[in-house]
């Protein structure tokens, strides 16, 4: 996994899916078709926001809808950017992104692999959930979820994207930062990323 993917699976794990299977090129603007991802040479939020959204357009009416509150997520990542100091050298992209996406193919997303994903962190996600109602204290809850160690980044990834509200997500991210290695490097290259 590198960072795009990473960035990706954070706003969307399933746009993100559509990803890992897409030969990646260098190209005028961000197209995308079956295969290939073509990006051009431009900041990487700027990269990360633009494919999410071209991944999303090349999806069809159902899927769309399916991912309504992952469309939301995008939009508050550009607007999270755009209010930023990041936003002062690329508000031109996030102001109109249309102009550079070209979307030549229609994609979609294997909805039996994402079930079989979530079956096999599903457990984590109770266990979390079980915590969460045991325990009052943040402090508390971080260090009691050691057993987090045992997952992979992409499967962190997906935890994350199965919590149901902000601030549930927000603890799973810190409970895999204190005890996932691995996951809290992946954090560390991508924040390295994104401030360029």
């Amino acid at each position: 996994m590198d960072e795009l993917e990473f960035c990706l699976k954070s706003l969307s794990y399933p746009l993100g899916m559509l990803l890992e299977r897409l030969e990646r090129r260098n190209g005028k603007v961000v197209t995308v078709s079956k295969e290939t991802l073509t990006l051009p040479e431009i900041p990487f939020v700027v990269k990360c926001y633009l494919t999410a959204v071209a991944l999303f357009e090349s999806l069809d009416i159902v899927d769309k809808k399916r991912l309504s509150d992952d469309y939301k997520a995008i939009e508050k990542f550009r607007l999270k950017i755009l209010h930023s100091k990041l936003g002062e050298g690329v508000a031109e992209y996030l102001t109109d992104p249309g102009r550079y996406l070209l979307i030549s193919e229609h994609l979609a997303i294997d909805w039996l692999e994402f079930e079989r994903r979530e079956e096999k962190v599903r457990p984590y996600l109770e266990r979390l959930k079980e915590l969460r109602n045991e325990v009052k204290e943040r402090s508390e809850f971080l260090k009691r979820t050691d057993f987090l160690e045992e997952l992979g980044v992409d499967e962190g990834l997906l935890l994350r994207y199965l919590a149901e509200d902000e601030k549930f997500k927000e603890l799973i991210n810190a409970a895999l930062g204190k005890h996932n290695p691995e996951f809290k490097a992946m954090v560390v290259r991508y924040f390295k990323a994104l401030r360029g």
